[in-house]
């Protein structure tokens, strides 16, 4: 009997194990099961992100979206599709910022390891002329002005903003946005946190007089080591913690301060009177800022690499030229493809000028356009040599039937290089415009003298760089004479332009605040552009460092504003470029 009992214990005991096993092998299995039907959905999902990317750096670019492609995510390529739904709408804000809005179904589908997961999204691409914002930088935004200076308009960054000031920098408006961090600091000096920030209190309309104008400080590192706040850079995005002294985890009694994700919205939310609408100025990428998609640098040069080119170069005459059969590896940018008026000066020196349709008008127009050249101490880098330079005068060219019927002129040299090979334009004459008017070019543009002030128009410029030049400018620069004293002059114009980039710790690049580029004494001198500022790529040609002071330039009177004008489609500059974002609708 204790033999049997026995026999019967181990019997048991084996079951007991053998089931033991079973049940750990399949929870292990679903285990299993569910990270593989995870990872899959993570994969679906991601590609649905690629995609969206992708329809919104299309539009952009002024390209179709594409119908399909994948994205290789983990070493895991995951097709997808996009389908345009037939919705199409012009929304306008409170403020009256236009956006066209255009949506598309997208789809993917992951398969990995037997298990598939397929992610639908519906989204919509949202496109924003870009000079319906007062300042919009693809890289970081550093703003850093000596004296007082006052933003009025949108203000925007793909990547991380740095606000700091030597006196008070005011910002008169209801969207201050960055995509990454907003930091109250310098970058090139971290440990630089000084003079006053303030942003206005979100209301539906900043251009509307009749509202309230509230603001609240964005306090520097001393400003809140003053309040007895630990902090790195001051409340800015770097304030991850928040304060709360009497640890009740309250953070809304006197003296606590929320953490930056929780406090932005709440400190720069509207008035608590306010009963028109709820929103926040100030947003970061904490708060699900997203990317906005603009065009590439390849849209401003001359010619662009495109296996399906016509256009091949062609060393021994050092230009583009047609290839046989269409066989060739360039196209012309989008500008240079579109210009109804296109200005091209050869390597030689040789100037050529073509209509719309490619016929060549330089004999009609050369009364309008002659070599010139100019010292610009900065690409010089403060010795000897002057750049070469194709002017263009505006009012002569107005006097000729050759004036772009649609208000787009492209100029460019072949040949450009850095430093004082960097070549450039030169616009003079401009105070009166014939009709809107963009002028584009891969090279430097040197706008001389007041622009756009007499019956004002949408104008706009779109170079590797943008120089400023008052109407006392004369040509008498050199790099061992005196530094010119310029005259008050006003620029009404959009400008979008390269630029260096800061080195943290290191070379700062001059920031927002000198983003159009100086070569006289302004001090004490008024400055006055009204427009839009644009910053989406770092300089091809004129890239040498920023630098003040001996013979560059000392900085103007700043007085620069948005142009509420153009916060109407119709009073935009010809071929404005979009700023563009993919909103999610709803997935499933």
């Amino acid at each position: 009997m204790a033999m049997l009992y026995a026999v019967f214990g181990v019997f048991a005991a084996a079951t007991m194990v053998s089931v033991t096993m079973t049940m750990a092998s399949s929870t292990l299995r679903q285990s299993q099961s569910h990270a593989r039907s995870g990872r899959v959905q993570y994969l679906a999902e991601g590609a649905v992100e690629f995609a969206k990317r992708d329809v919104a750096t299309a539009i952009a670019n002024w390209l179709p979206p594409p119908t399909s492609g994948s994205a290789t995510i983990d070493g895991v390529v995951v097709p997808y599709t996009v389908t345009a739904t037939g919705f199409n709408n012009i929304a306008t804000d409170a403020a009256g910022i236009q956006t066209i809005v255009t949506g598309y179904e997208i789809r993917a589908d992951a398969l990995e390891n037997g298990m598939r997961h397929t992610a639908r999204r519906l989204v919509n691409a949202e496109a924003t002329p870009i000079f319906q914002f007062a300042v919009f930088y693809t890289g970081d935004l550093e703003v850093n002005p000596g004296p007082n200076m006052t933003l009025a308009g949108r203000v925007h960054s793909n990547s991380n903003m740095y606000l700091n000031c030597g006196g008070t920098l005011t910002l008169n408006t209801n969207y201050v946005r960055a995509v990454g961090e907003i930091l109250r600091r310098r970058k090139d000096d971290p440990s630089a946190s000084q003079g006053h920030v303030r942003a206005r209190k979100w209301v539906v309309n900043p251009f509307d007089a009749t509202e309230p104008l509230n603001y609240v400080v964005m306090n520097s590192h001393t400003q809140m080591n003053n309040l007895g706040v630990d902090n790195e850079s001051g409340y800015d995005s770097a304030f991850k913690a928040g304060w709360d002294p009497g640890n009740d985890g309250s953070y809304a009694e006197a003296g606590d301060w929320y953490s930056w994700a929780a406090g932005a919205p709440l400190y720069w939310g509207q008035p608590s009177t306010y009963s028109n609408g709820v929103g926040s100025t100030v947003l970061s990428g904490v708060h699900g800022v997203k990317e906005a998609a603009v065009p590439h640098i390849g849209s401003v040069q001359m010619y662009e690499a495109d296996p399906n080119g016509a256009y091949f170069y062609d060393p021994s005459t050092g230009q583009y030229e047609l290839a046989a059969g269409g066989a060739g590896t360039h196209s012309p940018g989008y500008y240079h493809q579109n210009a109804g008026l296109s200005i091209i000066t050869l390597a030689d020196g040789t100037i050529q000028a073509f209509d719309a349709d490619g016929n060549d008008i330089t004999a009609d127009i050369a009364a309008a356009v002659a070599p010139a050249s100019i010292y610009d101490a900065r690409q010089a880098g403060g010795a000897s040599g002057s750049i070469a330079l194709t002017q263009i005068d505006l009012g002569a060219l107005a006097a000729t039937p050759h004036w772009p019927s649609n208000g787009l002129i492209y100029a460019a040299h072949y040949g450009a290089g850095q430093g004082t090979e960097s070549k450039g334009v030169r616009l003079v004459n401009g105070a009166q415009l014939q009709t809107p008017l963009t002028v584009v070019s891969e090279n430097s543009v040197y706008v001389q003298g007041d622009f756009n002030t007499v019956n004002k128009k949408g104008a706009a410029v779109i170079a590797d760089a943008v120089n400023l030049l008052s109407k006392n400018w004369d040509d008498s620069k050199t790099a061992g004479g005196a530094l010119p004293v310029a005259a008050q002059t006003t620029y009404n114009l959009a400008i979008v332009t390269g630029n260096t980039n800061t080195v943290e710790g290191g070379q700062y690049n001059g920031g927002l605040e000198n983003l159009p580029r100086f070569h006289e004494n302004w001090n004490g001198v008024v400055c006055r552009i009204t427009g839009s500022f644009v910053n989406t790529w770092t300089s091809k040609y004129a890239d040498s460092d920023w630098v003040i002071g001996g013979n560059y330039y000392r900085a103007p009177t700043r007085n620069w504003s948005y142009d509420p004008a153009f916060n109407s489609v119709a009073n935009l500059p010809p071929f404005t470029p979009m700023a563009v974002t993919a909103v999610d609708v709803c997935a499933w």
